[in-house]
């Protein structure tokens, strides 16, 4: 359901309002100010949401922590492509912030698949979305799903009718040489009538960025040449430069092309041989993270090991894997997880004193593999000729995952018992990344992250 503004008030001190059931007080929030085109005209500009924002905020005693620009971007676009949303999802997650607030509800929502995936992934951390214009918008209950549904389905409607409304001013553009499109790539720019013509130094930058692909380079070397030059894209942003049919002088929408809308950066000939340049990016630099490909933190939804990730490229967290299937997709900021992981550790540890290791234990585990090897070997020897090939086969298989699963553990154990390291009263800070990881590995089994936010819901299994 949608509640007023003016029943927020009463939702934080427990009054009888439609939506007084919410517990979490609303004492932080994060605002967001999106416009698909920055006009003068525009009635919704990002000084009148500003203002809209922070005068609600204030009315309510929310204490408004920052509010994130999303300009030239698409109401209708995923959730990577918005900064601001996805950056507003980060922070609600790890408990930064208990709500989004916005000045319009099609301000924020223009897609209504992004619509309730933002809901679903709020509410599960216990978090508001709250708009200026229609109240609180929640998808928690029967009645409150229709009128968000009903409300999505209104914004997203509006946009495709806008975007109908404006297909032929965008193929009439393409004509004359402008470009449909708000950001054009660095290579290029826009002229006083509007038309699109080259930047000379980014086309030198651009060209040179060809030169090192067609000379062998890797995607991510060429990444890291342009970001040295003022040039910031992702990887796949960096790869789909040498794609865009842009370096050919050509503009398009839909159906309607014109090639000859501005000087082609490359001729035809580079071009095709750039299509055919496919170079192995090679194995991946190893993530500086502490917790990162260590095994112990896991999802506490489906159980499975979280990898380290980041939000918009620059906000570290850990998430269950995007290979999963898992229903909650936990996510959690990795500064959160790793406090609360390393608390505990020095919980665990406080007034040990000399080694911190469990050689005897990988010890035991390297007896037990043997054990478990020398019964593998019985069986291949005693099955050989038996007429039930299909039950030896069965009780062969079960006999090598009990040894794939002893060695798996001496492993572990002995990847967790080296560096041996001596642990007194403030050691922490003087090791080493290995020797922290190691120390983690000696001590704790795993740490499971229960869907929601905040550092409370880490709960930290020390090993035996």
């Amino acid at each position: 359901m949608t509640s007023s503004p003016e029943s927020l008030a009463n939702v934080k001190s427990g009054a009888g309002s439609p939506s007084a059931n919410i517990a979490t007080p609303l004492r932080r929030a994060i605002g967001i100010v999106r416009v698909s085109r920055i006009s003068g005209d525009d009635p919704a500009s990002p000084e009148d949401q500003q203002q809209r924002i922070e005068a609600l905020c204030e009315r309510e005693g929310i204490r408004l922590l920052d509010t994130l620009p999303e300009h030239d971007v698409s109401g209708g676009a995923e959730i990577e492509a918005r900064p601001g949303l996805s950056r507003a999802l980060s922070m609600i997650e790890a408990g930064e912030a208990e709500a989004v607030v916005v000045a319009y509800f099609d301000r924020l929502f223009r897609s209504l698949a992004v619509q309730q995936e933002v809901l679903a992934r709020v509410e599960a951390a216990g978090g508001h979305v709250i708009t200026a214009d229609m109240g609180e918008v929640r998808a928690d209950s029967a009645s409150g799903w229709l009128s968000s549904i009903t409300l999505g389905m209104v914004a997203e409607y509006h946009r495709h009718v806008t975007a109908e409304r404006t297909s032929d001013a965008k193929r009439r553009a393409v004509e004359d040489g402008i470009a449909p499109f708000p950001n054009l790539p660095f290579y290029l720019r826009r002229a006083a009538d509007r038309r699109t013509e080259h930047d000379p130094k980014g086309v030198r930058l651009m060209r040179e960025a060809v030169r090192m692909r067609l000379d062998g380079a890797t995607i991510a070397a060429v990444q890291e040449f342009l970001r040295k030059h003022g040039v910031r894209r992702s990887y796949h942003g960096t790869q789909s430069l040498f794609s865009s049919r842009l370096l050919l002088g050509e503009l398009g929408f839909g159906s309607m092309v014109n090639t000859e809308a501005f000087a082609p950066v490359l001729d035809p000939e580079t071009w095709r041989r750039l299509q055919r340049v496919s170079v192995s990016r090679g194995r991946r630099a190893k993530s500086e993270r502490l917790l990162a490909r260590l095994g112990v933190l896991r999802c506490g939804s489906c159980r499975g090991r979280m990898s380290v990730g980041t939000s918009q490229g620059q906000y570290a967290l850990y998430r269950c894997s995007p290979t999963s299937d898992c229903s909650k997709r936990v996510t959690i900021s990795a500064e959160v997880a790793e406090r609360s992981v390393v608390e505990a550790v020095q919980d665990l540890l406080a007034g040990l004193e000399g080694r911190a290791s469990i050689e005897g234990g990988a010890g035991e585990a390297a007896e037990e593999v043997a054990r478990r090897q020398e019964a593998l070997d019985k069986a291949i020897r005693s099955f050989a000729g038996l007429e039930d090939e299909e039950a030896a086969r069965e009780r062969l298989q079960e006999l090598r995952a009990a040894r794939d699963q002893a060695r798996d553990r001496h492993d572990e154990l002995l990847a967790a018992s080296a560096p041996a390291i001596t642990v007194r009263a403030g050691d922490w800070d003087l090791l080493t990344l290995d020797e922290r990881r190691a120390l983690i590995r000696a001590v704790v089994d795993r740490a499971v992250v229960r869907p929601g936010r905040g550092p409370d819901r880490i709960t930290v299994e020390p090993r035996g």
